[in-house]
């Protein structure tokens, strides 16, 4: 290493260890500092000019359309003029392509390399083939990928001749591809909707070696760090294969408006990126990021979504590569560029009706998001960090004292003994067992840090390094780097040797305590001694493939194997574990929550997290949250009720603070702050039941819990680009946080409807869709029901979800201007799989004109598991609650009477203690 270099590694890793500065820019690369970027944003330019492309077409010779396991199979030939022009002595690379129409509106296409194996690369441990894997953790187990029943055919039309029709027998999807110039159409319901390869951009940069480099290069390409790396912070990387990216686009026909590609801070509708850098996909740690920007972050899902009224398709990019994204909007369509730097192109399209259907379509492939125990979608306490034991047990009384739930407490790296996972520091921590004992009393959980990297020179690390399990230099040898603990090992869950040596630490750290849950944090992974905050992109993983290759997807197999072995350690009590990730992929969802990582106290992060949550949520990963009232910094008063208020709201509800923070605790806040906090999270709580519902809706279908407008009302054309207020699931819920210093007031975008101010139940009708200016005072969260929903509400205060298991609920109805309403509970024990044996209820509750009727749509073996009753049943005025004076109640063969209470100055009626239970099918009239 150059001593210069090495003195700026050792400044890096010195600033990013103090961790108190904003994230700078220059430790990430722009894309003109990119080899693989720059070079393809140049080729896309000179094809644009050019208009044409003569490189890339299809043999017909090797078509195949039976006897194969795909619906279409054929070798693209990339041909490479020689430099002098003659085509004799030219080079052709074969590229073999296979196009399957699948089920349910799904296309899929795959373009791999035949590579030389044999071809010099000065390290043998390296696999010389194309990484093709990343479907494999990004798909389902039990996803249907299987091509369905096509016709095959050839066009009539003379200037057809040269394509191949794909029609399914059973959708209404085909594809068209194109011969001589390769390219996709793809039609749905005999409309052209997507265009692949529209401009010619396809590249595959074809094995060569480093001496025939420059006659191996179209002439429309560029020769730029091809075989070097010159950014200041990866001048070491190796680059076994030279230039390898691969590169396409698509055009999205007749939509304007593309969402979707996480992690970034910035808007939901994803911006025109051609004046600017591309979108980048590449998980880093970035500390304090910054916001409004297409910079990289912890996460990556290459999924992008378009959509219109009547219309909405999904581009699924499945490579797990450092990936740029360029889009342009462009009158009557939008145009995507995807490039990556290794790999294969694999792509599956999603053509649907509306956008919320694209999303149940990528996590039918994917994988549906979990269902989580109930306590975990409740107030999650956290602080880097907790003391000892005493802190830990100290808040635990305290909110108890000051009336506040919450379900979990959570411990950062602080609690281990000298910053060893899976060890406890003995002094501050000398009994867990004893301290989680005392927790679960009252039904609460702790979280722990468990991270990637090990500390060298203690067993833990030195049976990873013996067993081969951490994650290796190109030479084979054990990667050494910094991190939290100083130089550290990483142990490689890619391989399945590690993955097992991961689970014995695991359950050896779990022991067989009822409520210990783990946290994977800096699985980017975070190096602080590696270039760009992460890995070097030649370290090698399980199969020889280099980090280059598997980058996006590594944090993924770290919280997968977390969960897996958590599983396996609770599986003699079926529990469901907890597990939050930082570092996420496509596929993530199955297994772990999520949060939008090291946020700041101000307004603008307040902002900013409610179209990150909303972006996560679309693109089928809906478990996630952001740090209340941001991690690092000191909230005003103002700023952290205005957070909570949003927060609340968040799937995964977490307090968070950093070391060098100011303590927040809610019992700790000044009145009338902590009342008003202490409210907020009340009303989480009263709403678990219907928060667990939305949970359980998207652990079916794999739709949204935060949704944007457009996905509840897709029909409206101004809701598009609305990504500062939403409905919560399908409840009819609908939400606009206050996220600007000192407003008193808010703008809330209403469709046409009857809807209903929470609070009040207070009705208002929108007779078109319009904004209205709404009263916001401090203590006021701007929070509606939107007519035509039945919300379940748990009212008593308990000092846990747990507690609350068997309390009674409340309905609250509010009809719409027809006077119907209608809504669903689900609920199971929270905790246990047990629901997925038939262990759980789901009810439905249909109100229309004063009938309010139950309707159980599936019930335990156990009719008394779910036994709870119904408190009270409050009805928004309307003409037939409006002059009632009492119920008439039907269960069986079985009526009685019950009085209704109100009065004229209330906007509803209540029916309380209607001798009613969940577990059994009742009605309820009113009468005048």
């Amino acid at each position: 290493m150059h001593l210069t270099n090495f003195a700026s590694r050792i400044l890096l890793v010195l600033v990013l260890i103090g961790q108190t500065l904003a994230f700078t820019d220059y430790l990430l690369k722009s894309c003109s500092q990119s080899g693989f970027c720059l070079r393809n944003r140049h080729y896309a330019r000179e094809m644009q000019k050019a208009r044409k492309q003569e490189a890339y077409s299809i043999d017909p010779t090797s078509i195949q359309t039976q006897d194969t396991d795909h619906s279409f199979q054929a070798n693209i030939l990339k041909r490479v003029p020689s430099q002098n022009g003659g085509e004799a002595s030219g080079k052709t690379i074969v590229l073999p392509l296979f196009v399957d129409i699948l089920d349910g509106g799904k296309v899929r296409f795959k373009i791999n390399e035949l590579r030389n194996s044999t071809l010099e690369r000065g390290v043998d441990v390296i696999n010389p083939k194309r990484y093709d894997e990343a479907y494999m953790w990004a798909f389902d187990k039990s996803a249907n990928v299987s091509p369905a029943d096509v016709d095959i055919s050839t066009s009539y039309w003379p200037s057809r001749r040269d394509d191949i029709e794909i029609k399914s027998k059973d959708s209404e999807v085909s594809v068209r591809v194109h011969l001589t110039k390769f390219r996709i159409e793809i039609f749905y319901r005999g409309k052209l909707v997507l265009v692949v390869n529209d401009r010619m951009l396809l590249n595959v940069e074809h094995q060569r070696s480093l001496q025939e480099n420059a006659s191996q290069k179209l002439p429309e390409e560029l020769t730029f760090n091809d075989f070097e790396d010159s950014f200041q912070y990866s001048k070491e990387d190796s680059l076994p294969f030279g230039p390898e990216s691969v590169a396409l686009d698509f055009t999205l026909i007749g939509i304007n408006d593309v969402y979707g590609i996480p992690e970034h801070a910035d808007s939901l509708r994803l911006k025109d990126t051609q004046n600017t850098e591309p979108y980048r996909l590449f998980n880093v740690d970035v500390f304090e990021y910054n916001l409004q920007a297409k910079t990289p972050m912890y996460g990556a899902i290459p999924l992008m979504i378009g959509a219109k009224p009547g219309f909405a398709a999904g581009v699924f990019w499945v490579n797990s590569a450092d990936t740029w994204v360029d889009i342009e909007y462009d009158e009557s369509e939008t145009k995507t560029h995807w490039i990556s730097e290794a790999g294969v192109i694999d792509v599956m399209i999603f053509l649907a009706d509306n956008p919320l259907e694209v999303t149940s379509a990528y996590t039918e492939v994917t994988g549906r998001p979990q269902l989580p125990m109930i306590s975990s979608i409740g107030y999650h306490q956290c602080r880097w960090n907790y003391n000892d034991e005493k802190d830990v047990l100290t808040v635990d009384s305290q909110m108890d004292k000051a009336g506040i739930p919450y379900d979990f407490i959570w411990l950062d790296l602080e609690y281990t003994d000298d910053k060893k996972f899976f060890t406890w520091k003995p002094d501050a921590f000398p009994n867990p067992e004893r301290m989680l004992r005392k927790l679960w009393k009252l039904g609460r959980n702790l979280v722990t840090l468990i991270d990637p990297h090990l500390k060298i020179n203690y067993n833990v690390s030195e049976l990873v390094e013996t067993s081969k399990s951490s994650v290796r230099n190109h030479d084979d040898s054990s990667y050494h780097g910094h991190c939290w603990p100083g130089e550290s090992i990483w142990i490689d869950t890619l391989s399945s040797s590690a993955r097992k040596v991961w689970r014995q630490l695991i359950d050896g750290f779990l022991m067989n305590y009822d409520n210990l849950h783990i946290w994977n944090d800096m699985n980017e992974p975070s190096i602080f001694s590696g270039p760009e905050t992460t890995a070097p992109k030649d370290l090698l993983h399980g199969g020889g493939f280099e980090e280059r290759s598997v980058h996006n997807l590594y944090g993924l197999t770290v919280h997968e194997a977390t969960y897996e072995a958590m599983k396996e350690s609770y599986s003699n009590k079926a529990k469901r574990p907890f597990l939050l990730t930082r570092s996420f992929f496509a596929g993530s969802q199955r297994t772990a929550a999520t949060w939008t990582g090291d946020n700041v106290a101000n307004w603008d992060y307040l902002h900013i997290s409610v179209p990150m949550c909303l972006t996560n949520n679309i693109v089928g990963y809906p478990f996630i949250g952001a740090d209340i009232a941001g991690f690092s910094g000191d909230p005003t008063p103002e700023l952290l009720i205005r957070w909570y208020q949003a927060g609340v709201w968040y799937p995964f509800f977490r307090g968070h603070a950093h070391i060098d923070a100011e303590r927040r605790e809610p019992y700790l806040l000044q009145e009338p702050v902590r009342s008003i906090v202490r409210d907020i999270i009340r009303l989480r709580y009263s709403l678990l039941p219907t928060f667990y519902t939305a949970f359980h809706v998207s652990s079916i279908n794999g739709t949204p819990i935060m949704n944007p407008l457009f996905y509840v009302h897709p029909e409206l054309e101004g809701v598009y680009d609305i990504d500062d207020q939403f409905y919560l699931g399908q409840t009819g819920l609908l939400v606009k946080p206050v996220t600007e210093e000192g407003a008193t007031e808010v703008s809330v975008f209403f469709p046409s409807g009857l809807f209903y101010e929470y609070e009040s139940m207070k009705s208002f009708s929108i007779d078109k869709p319009r904004r209205i200016t709404i009263d916001a005072p401090l203590e006021k969260l701007p929070l509606f029901i939107e007519g035509g929903t039945i919300i379940v509400r748990r009212d008593r205060y308990r000092r846990s979800s747990k507690l609350m298991a068997n309390d009674p609920i409340t309905l609250l109805v509010a009809p719409n201007k027809e006077g119907r309403a209608s809504g669903k509970l689900y609920t199971d024990d929270g905790e246990t799989f047990a629901f997925q044996t038939g262990e759980y209820i789901d009810i439905s509750f249909d109100y229309e004109q004063g009938v309010l009727t139950s309707r159980i749509n599936h019930k335990p073996s156990d009719g008394q598991l779910f036994a709870s009753k119904i408190e009270k049943i409050i009805i928004a005025k309307g003409d037939a609650a409006q002059s009632s004076s009492y119920a008439l109640l039907k269960k069986g063969s079985n009526e009685w009477m019950q009085s209704v209470e109100y009065s004229e100055e209330s906007n509803f009626i209540t029916i309380k203690n209607p001798h009613l239970n969940l577990q059994e099918m009742w009605s309820m009239i009113l009468h005048g």
